[in-house]
């Protein structure tokens, strides 16, 4: 009985899910009411055009779709349905207009096979109350989006005349480039690129989504990145293998590599979390005392190989 239950609940949870709002236009809709990009023209025709360049479109004019993947309607709807119901909120999907949820259970529809939602809903952004139209553009003007990276002011500049870098490349599906965009949210993160020491991001050399996953996909959740992976891909000489391994830099405690570095910027060179001895006091107290080597421990000429050696246990020097 107990599995019965199990059952009747996960189908009751599937039909709910396919009957709320947006799913329920598709649901409900009979193939009648797909009237084709067409019938939108004559209300919605800059609409349409600005459609036609976007990077979806290629996607969504192939005749042998069904209906309800073709053109406008595989995203706002059925035709007749809006045309029946045109002054009822709910009769037709205005992404601007409706819960960042329901946006989501409308771009799952085709994006469902990159990423289920319940992974979508796990993430810090989801449950910030964003949707994917808060950094995609689904429509897009074909001049515009040549120019989007020339001119653009960069967030994390001292002067608003001071373009961001026109090398950083650009998705034609996000609203902006793309370290402006997420700049504007992470204004913490943003600020510590202006720091003496940091990531080349102003200068162009590198992007949020090489160290970061904006949102998961079923190939990503395969491959869980450690900390260490992501930094040692672009520092490989830090990787080793090394006979005699630092416990942080090796991966087997704490938060690895950041341990020791501040990831976005930092005032100290090396990105270092501090610049003097008491970086290393925070592991080894039992040197805080008695242990007098100067500023910083790896400057004092003892202790040279801080990532790891291959000839003492105490990484000094010979």
């Amino acid at each position: 009985m107990a599995g019965l239950g199990l059952l009747m609940l996960t189908a009751a949870r599937q039909h709910a899910r396919e009957h709320a709002f947006p799913l329920n236009l598709f649901a409900e809709a009979k193939p009648s009411d797909f009237l084709g990009e067409q019938a939108c023209v004559p209300c919605h025709r800059s609409s349409v055009i600005s459609f036609r360049n976007s990077a979806h479109a290629p996607y969504m004019t192939d005749v042998h779709l069904p209906p309800d993947r073709q053109g406008c309607e595989a995203c706002h709807g059925p035709g007749a349905i809006h045309l029946r119901e045109v002054l009822e909120p709910k009769g037709v999907i205005r992404y601007s207009k409706i819960q960042p949820e329901e946006v989501s259970r409308a771009c799952m529809r085709c994006h469902g096979a990159t990423m289920r939602p319940s992974q979508w809903h796990r993430t810090a952004h989801a449950k910030a109350g964003l949707s994917c139209i808060s950094c995609h553009q689904i429509h897009q003007n074909a001049k515009k989006a040549r120019g989007a990276t020339t001119g653009l002011a960069s967030p994390l500049s001292s002067t608003a005349e001071a373009p961001w870098s026109p090398t950083a490349p650009s998705h034609p599906l996000l609203k902006d480039e793309e370290i402006a965009m997420c700049s504007r949210c992470h204004a913490r993160e943003a600020s510590e690129f202006r720091l003496n020491f940091h990531h080349p991001l102003p200068e162009g050399r590198l992007l949020c989504t090489d160290c970061h996953d904006v949102h998961p996909t079923r190939e990503s959740v395969k491959r869980v990145r450690l900390i260490r992976e992501m930094c040692t891909h672009c520092h490989a000489d830090k990787t080793g293998p090394f006979v005699f391994e630092h416990d942080p830099a090796a991966g087997w405690m704490g938060d690895s590599c950041l341990e020791c570095h501040r990831p976005h910027g930092s005032p100290n060179p090396r990105m270092l979390k501090l610049f003097s001895r008491g970086l290393c006091a925070q592991c080894h107290t039992e040197k805080g005392v008695q242990h007098y080597p100067a500023r910083n421990c790896w400057e004092s000429g003892c202790h040279v190989a801080h990532h790891g050696s291959n000839s003492d246990p105490l990484f000094l020097s010979h």
